[in-house]
């Protein structure tokens, strides 16, 4: 199945989860400087993920299975105060 991701299309199996995309975006970032400082400050990363333009709290990303068309966008917290 097709999904945009941050608008790029990408093919997934069908039946994919939310929490699966979100681990792969995770490993894929373990290396930013300001996401290794965020775990290592707070024990978290910080990462927004917004499912279909509604954004979405972790305790949610196991129920959600991924459909054709669903649109999933991540975003870095932003630095500074």
């Amino acid at each position: 199945m097709k999904l945009k991701i941050n608008s790029m299309e990408q093919d997934f199996p069908a039946g994919t989860k939310l929490i699966e995309l979100v681990n792969q975006i995770r490993e894929a970032n373990r290396d930013n400087p300001v996401l290794k400082s965020l775990v290592e400050k707070t024990g978290n990363d910080h990462i927004t993920f917004v499912y279909n333009r509604r954004v979405v709290k972790p305790p949610e990303y196991e129920s959600i299975e991924l459909k054709e068309g669903d649109e999933i966008r991540w975003m870095l917290p932003y630095a500074g105060g």
